[in-house]
């Protein structure tokens, strides 16, 4: 059992797939989709299914074994000073949750630039302060929210490596390059690319606190041999595919956004102009031109797929386990299936007209896993978006 006060568990039977779900801790939590067994006798002789649940952990999937439980088997396998480390974030994401209205009021009505509902909104959350209606002061209380929000799920040394690096950055930009960085941020101000990508991320940050759950089991990971990720078979207690989904498409098409970003910075650092991709990238093998080089804004339009190639030795450093476009295509053009009981997701990521042949296999798990590796590197890039924004604010004096 996990720590969290009310506790919904979700399954599928492996014989007919019907969703069974049940809840502790709540007075309408009776047993969905299944009945009670009376007079059941343990332990359990195989006679039905077997399946184990937990919220907080992946349990594997396998036999009855007397004794062996998803917790004893996550402590030994980690051992106690990593157990405790992820108890501490588990037990932040079972104060957050119940937060979840006030975290989301504060996005929208930033988003809304309602600064006064802003400020009552911020007043009813911990850790925030709006110490006044300036810019960068509301700037201060937002990134407050988005760090309370995230902090569970995100590796706190790299939040603080990005954090102090990213102003050092847009610093040395403005003393090397003050022409053009002023003009390339004027250029994603005036176009409104930089707050449009502002809101896409935040956006995201209370979407990520409602999924509290499927979430939950994806920590430990970070903590364990990740080979056994797609090795074993692993379940989780509680989770819709579809939700998960959406949001893991909502994750690509904001990264995809932000790497045109990166792309502008990168081409600043490296040749002192956001619209000048390395001279090598931009030809094909035929000796043509890519147009979609020629300029940042062509850039912009390329596919998540390729982005990434386009960028040179970029500067910030992306994980590229968290970077699956096969994955992406066929989420987003909802070519898959998801067998519930197994929670295995097949995918078909190919353009083979009217059929379905080529196939890749997924667990949901690794899938989870994925969509949290992925929001940390939108988080890490909200960071430099942050820079750029204090830079607007506090450099520039502008308006935002």
């Amino acid at each position: 059992m996990s720590n969290r006060d009310i506790q919904p568990f979700q399954f599928a039977c492996p014989e007919c797939e019907e969703r069974i779900s049940f809840v502790f801790g709540q007075p309408d939590g009776e047993l969905q989709g299944a009945k009670d067994l009376e007079d059941f006798e343990t332990p359990f002789n195989g006679d039905n299914p077997f399946v184990d649940l937990h919220l907080d952990f992946p349990a594997y999937f396998g036999k009855y074994v007397m004794g062996m439980t998803t917790f004893l088997r996550v402590t030994g396998e980690i051992g106690s000073e990593a157990y405790r480390h992820l108890n501490y974030r588990l037990h932040m994401l079972n104060m957050l949750y119940p937060m979840q209205k006030d975290l989301r009021s504060v996005i929208t009505q930033y988003k809304r630039g309602d600064i006064d509902n802003f400020d009552k909104a911020c007043s009813r959350i911990p850790g925030i302060s709006l110490k006044s209606h300036q810019k960068e002061d509301v700037l201060a209380a937002l990134y407050s929210a988005t760090s309370i929000m995230s902090s569970p799920f995100t590796i706190h040394e790299y939040n603080a490596e990005i954090s102090e690096q990213a102003p050092k950055l847009i610093r040395w930009l403005h003393q090397s390059h003050p022409e053009k960085t002023l003009a390339f941020i004027e250029n994603i101000l005036d176009n409104g690319f930089l707050k449009n990508l502002h809101n896409d991320c935040l956006s995201l940050y209370p979407k990520l606190v409602t999924m509290d759950l499927p979430f939950r089991p994806a920590f430990f990971y970070d903590y364990a041999d990740n080979e056994d990720l797609g090795r074993i078979p692993a379940r989780i207690s509680t989770a819709d595919f579809d939700i998960c989904s959406n949001y893991y498409k909502d994750l690509a098409e904001v990264f995809a956004r932000q790497l045109t970003l990166l792309a502008g910075l990168n081409n600043l650092i490296k040749r002192g102009d956001s619209d000048l991709f390395e001279p090598s990238l931009k030809l094909t093998k035929s000796k043509k031109v890519r147009p979609e080089l020629e300029c940042l804004n062509s850039f912009a339009n390329v596919d998540l797929g390729s982005k990434i190639g386009f960028i040179d030795d970029c500067f910030y450093r992306i994980d590229m386990d968290a970077i699956d476009n096969k994955l992406r295509n066929g989420i987003a053009h909802y070519k898959y299936d998801y067998k519930e009981s197994l929670q295995i997701i097949t995918y078909y990521p190919s353009k083979e007209g009217m059929s379905r042949e080529k196939y890749h296999e997924i667990s949901f798990m690794d899938f989870i896993r994925k969509s949290l590796l992925l929001f940390r590197e939108v988080h890490g890039v909200n960071h430099i978006i942050k820079a750029a924004l204090y830079y607007c604010v506090l450099i520039l004096k502008k308006d935002i």
